[in-house]
């Protein structure tokens, strides 16, 4: 787990051989926060969320990150993917989001 939160730490820079539209999307990314792609399986597009970084290290996105661990492994190049429905990271989400209502970390891209 603690190579997946080093790694999200470094996602900013591995824009190596990205055109231009990926490495201006990239960018668009607020410092302390992770881009997460999630769903993708059963025809379903992926959408593209960013997560503020600490809230990775919450145990129900440690759980999913976990998930993503065993089916890409620790050496996966580019953006974080997690194979699981999109429904289930946003309630994961809604939960951790639950005591911090101040603050809008989670941003939807809708990609």
């Amino acid at each position: 787990m603690r190579q997946l939160i080093r790694r999200l730490s470094r996602v900013g820079d591995c824009g190596g051989g990205k055109t231009k539209a990926a490495t201006a999307t990239a960018t668009t990314t607020p410092e302390g926060h992770v881009p997460v792609y999630v769903g993708g399986g059963g025809g379903e597009a992926p959408e593209r969320f960013v997560v503020r970084a600490e809230l990775l290290g919450a145990p129900a996105l440690a759980e999913l990150l976990g998930r993503a661990a065993q089916e890409y492994g620790y050496r996966h190049q580019g953006p974080i993917r997690i194979p699981c429905p999109v429904a289930v990271f946003r309630r994961a989400l809604a939960a951790l989001m639950a005591g911090d209502e101040d603050d809008e970390e989670v941003i939807e891209d809708g990609q």
